[in-house]
């Protein structure tokens, strides 16, 4: 790879695992984190500082910028407002110092929540008509057409529920599964576990941001190949580690979105990345239980 790569967000979830590829590619790049980082490629402010975020970009000049470095849904759930005025001007701010870069391909990650309002019984494409009532989504699909109309050369990820290696500050579903099984010997899953979620690896997340390079302008749906249940998924993780399954009926379950369909980016792209659930869930697991 000879682009040079800026990732802001690099300590988050897709951003650590997306530098570390990075690093093995040697690539040259450079990241921007509002958490502590040191070094001469790790900058370390809020992209909300409209100086430093538009001296750092206009003087690396990158031929990508991947831009990670926003909100996850539980914050935008509990503070609308705020989270979504930093996550706004910080994007904002990236967009002023690539608009004389034409050529420089904004990668940017949106979310399955802007389907919340469609009825979970249909599998969306990128054509369906939005109406999100989760404020994450709210927030996204209006991010996603701020990116479209001031920056053409970009390509939009609508992206489910990731799981796998990363910094996970907010932790998924999965995640969650596993550190109750390490610390109590035991999954509790609110209500029946009917809920399904569609879990994409985060290595195959990682595979398609290299794609988005190239590919032409737009949006795209990036979940699994896959709609598992939480039961399910509970119920493989206790019996990877042994441990029970405990079903609280009185605890109501989490929004069950649409499926999204992948067939779009598999199309444009010529690649089919997506990994099988069971496959990416052991081998995620199984590093796990090394480190342990």
């Amino acid at each position: 790879m000879n682009a040079k790569v800026l990732i802001t967000g690099n300590l988050g979830y897709i951003g650590s695992v997306l530098l570390n590829e990075v690093k093995k590619q040697n690539t040259d790049h450079l990241c921007i984190d509002k958490e502590p980082q040191e070094g001469p490629r790790e900058l370390c402010f809020n992209l909300r500082d409209a100086e430093k975020t538009l001296k750092a970009i206009k003087q690396f000049k990158p031929d990508v910028l991947v831009h990670a470095g926003s909100h996850s849904v539980s914050v935008y759930k509990d503070n609308f407002y705020d989270t979504f005025l930093e996550d706004f001007w910080s994007l904002a701010n990236v967009l002023k110092a690539i608009e004389d870069l034409p050529d420089c391909r904004l990668i940017y990650f949106s979310s399955s929540y802007v389907y919340s309002g469609l009825p979970k019984e249909i599998n969306v494409t990128e054509e369906n008509a939005l109406k999100p009532l989760h404020n994450f989504g709210v927030a996204k699909s209006f991010f996603e057409q701020f990116i479209l109309r001031n920056h053409e050369n970009s390509a939009v990820f609508r992206l489910s529920s990731a799981f796998g290696p990363g910094e996970a500050k907010n932790p998924n579903t999965i995640l969650l599964f596993i550190r109750e099984c390490l610390e109590k010997n035991k999954i509790e899953i609110w209500g029946s576990g009917i809920r399904k979620l569609q879990y994409v690896y985060n290595k195959d997340v990682i595979k398609y941001v290299f794609e988005g390079f190239n590919l032409p302008p737009g949006i795209y749906n990036l979940g699994g190949n896959e709609y598992v249940s939480v039961a399910e998924a509970g119920q493989t993780i206790a019996d990877f580690f042994k441990a029970k399954v405990v079903f609280l009926k009185d605890k109501p379950e989490g929004e069950t979105l649409p499926f999204l369909e992948n067939k779009k980016l598999k199309t444009v792209s010529g690649k089919n990345f997506f990994t099988p659930f069971s496959s990416a869930l052991s081998e995620y697991l199984s590093a796990i239980k090394n480190q342990s």
